[in-house]
């Protein structure tokens, strides 16, 4: 499949590949879908969420991926050491009730505290050249947690604060290292929520590799079928007629279907990859429909 190439070739070159788009996509099936593709092609895979009910664990057991949840409130020590480099000042900073609370209560705090972590997980695994894959949230939030760096240092502009968010937007800026991939159904509400991800990212200067439209029906009939099935349907009352109109409507379906998909080609600039409808109840069976579709 010559669409997702470019996908695959960020997968082989880059070190973090981020994954995002509106909830109820199939975002934390991609993201497992790429990380078991990271294995295949580099022999190792590190899949990392943000969330308080983590989902990878349960996609990627029994595969070779390692899978990590990042928690503001549980890698604040790390982050501090980063920062300090001083154990004994970092307990004293870690005991203080001010500074738990600040950053317990403070988004910008938190998310800082998790594209730290985040950063230097990337760092340290990409002497093994082990991807990391991420599993954002979604679409409008994913890109405010990923513009936390640039807000942060331009309003602290100078001192150690101000650095490790320029580390994390350096990472992120960088299209050597890191790539986004956006998830969408062929539907209007997903497709205008993901134009409208996919301008913002670029204002951001994030680079984007690929929009996976998810989900895509079958087509059960020829192109050409239209006119016959007018002229079956035009059989009042028989029952050739009444098996001809949910066949028209199926082909009316995917006409809506294969505008949302042009609507996408038209706006979008990265290369758009379709991977079809997965009728099974398993995740795991639809994690294997996509590596499928995203290998050709």
């Amino acid at each position: 499949m010559p669409v997702a190439n470019a996908m695959l070739q960020a997968l082989d070159r880059c070190a973090l590949i981020l994954v995002t788009g509106k909830g109820g996509t199939g975002k934390s099936t991609l993201a497992a879908a790429l990380s078991l593709l990271a294995i295949r092609r580099r022999g190792r895979a590190l899949a990392v969420e943000f969330s308080a009910q983590p989902r990878l664990p349960a996609l990627l057991d029994g595969s070779a991926a390692r899978t990590l949840n990042i928690d503001a409130e549980q890698v604040v020590g790390n982050a501090l050491q980063r920062l300090l480099r001083l154990p004994a000042i970092v307990t004293r900073v870690l005991n203080n009730r001010v500074v738990r609370m600040f950053a317990r209560t403070s988004p910008a705090a938190r998310e800082m505290i998790a594209l730290d972590e985040l950063r230097d997980q990337v760092e340290r695994n990409a002497s093994e050249r082990c991807p990391v894959i991420v599993d954002l949230q979604a679409s409008g939030h994913a890109l405010s947690f990923l513009d936390t760096p640039r807000a942060v240092r331009d309003l602290l502009r100078v001192g150690p604060v101000a650095q490790v968010a320029e580390r994390a937007e350096r990472l992120l800026l960088d299209r050597a290292r890191c790539e986004m991939v956006v998830v969408t159904l062929p539907e209007e509400l997903p497709v205008n929520e993901t134009l409208e991800l996919c301008q913002r990212a670029q204002r951001l200067g994030l680079a984007c590799c690929a929009v996976v439209v998810n989900q895509v029906p079958a087509s059960l009939l020829e192109p050409g079928d239209g006119p016959l099935l007018d002229a079956l349907h035009a059989q009042d009352g028989g029952a050739v007629g009444r098996f001809a109109a949910p066949a028209r409507d199926h082909t009316d379906q995917l006409a809506l279907v294969r505008a949302q998909i042009e609507r996408l080609r038209s706006a979008v600039k990265a290369p758009i990859i379709e991977v079809p409808r997965c009728e099974q109840a398993d995740p795991r069976r639809c994690i294997d429909t996509l590596v499928q579709a995203l290998t050709g």
